[in-house]
């Protein structure tokens, strides 16, 4: 397993990337949960730190509002000292399209795969962002995406929220701080 990148976003958020590529002894759940405790390490520097989850499953971490994610392959974590974050990391496949009546609203036009998966990643970074509205696929809505932002409209709270994302070769990956 090896440490992708740690970034600073702003004074008060960073964000995490990480490879697991390594042979691991464990079920998968396992070898994401250990991924997930190494890079929360390596960006915080302290091997204390246990990330627990709510009764929703929601990541808790005493001192810090944190999001994790996970997919084949990869693992990033989201860390603000301050006010809330989200995160969500998805591997390039054509999955997504024969599942996208359920999250893809009529006024939402999206017209390549890439752009289901990357509309599919920003919604589940906006559920993350704002997990007390317990937001449901259709109470979101696209309004724009450009080079590297998606605009969303939280439709149950009246917000327009801005999710970054990034391309790679091998997976999309959405945030928002």
């Amino acid at each position: 397993m090896s440490l992708i990148e740690i970034r600073q976003l702003s004074a008060h958020v960073r964000l995490g990337l990480w490879r697991i590529d390594e042979p691991f002894e464990g079920s998968a759940r396992e070898r994401e949960r250990d991924a997930v405790h190494r890079l929360l390490h390596a960006m915080t520097g302290d091997n204390s730190l246990c990330i627990g989850h709510e009764c929703s499953g929601k990541p808790i971490l005493t001192g810090w509002h944190v999001s994790v994610s996970h997919t084949r392959g990869f693992a990033s974590l989201i860390l603000s000292d301050c006010s809330e974050v989200a995160v969500d990391i998805e591997y390039l496949s054509d999955r997504v399209g024969r599942i996208a009546k359920k999250f893809i609203r009529d006024d939402e036009p999206v017209a390549t795969v890439e752009e289901m998966l990357l509309l599919w990643s920003a919604k589940e970074t906006l559920y993350k962002l704002h997990s007390s509205a317990h937001l449901q696929y259709f109470d979101m809505r696209l309004l724009g995406m450009s080079e590297s932002i998606i605009q969303l409209e939280d439709m149950k709270n009246n917000e327009i929220v801005e999710i970054h994302f990034e391309r790679s070769d091998d997976f999309v990956l959405t945030y928002s701080f």
